[in-house]
């Protein structure tokens, strides 16, 4: 399960933490394509319910905390919790992924490999797992 995650390097002194994170590919396993972020959550909302077929991910939460669980469809789901905001968790394509556990004022940072596709969504489990069963992978 180590390989799911990333560790950026801060810089500390009296101005603050700085933590930088490079788009081209040297910190995460994918040239960053796409960034957006999620707040103001309600506490029993869940977000995320879909995989993607060829996107990669990488989520920080950059203030709070929340609960990941990730489904590959063929082993037992995990979940972790993210709350350190230089600590990621990759999402390759074609892992189904719950986001839920939004403690109040969280702020969670998504990384994309590539633009919003629509098409590019699998929008339900059943469609997932149909997905995995065809090897669609």
């Amino acid at each position: 399960m180590k390989d799911f995650f990333v560790k950026l390097t801060s810089f500390t002194d009296e101005r603050g933490r700085l933590t930088p994170v490079s788009t081209r590919g040297t910190d995460l396993p994918f040239e960053v394509g796409r960034v957006f972020w999620i707040t103001d959550v309600p506490e029993t909302t869940e977000r995320g319910c879909h995989a993607h077929r060829t996107c990669w991910e990488a989520l920080f939460a950059l203030h709070g905390s929340l609960k990941v669980e990730m489904d590959d469809g063929l082993h037992a789901p995990f979940t972790v919790v993210l709350d350190k905001s230089e600590e990621g968790l990759l999402i390759p394509p074609m892992y189904w992924c719950r986001l839920s556990d939004f403690t109040p004022g969280t702020v969670c940072l998504c990384l994309a490999s590539g633009d919003y596709d629509k098409e590019g969504y699998l929008e339900t489990y059943d469609d997932f797992r149909a997905a995995v069963q065809t090897e669609e992978r």
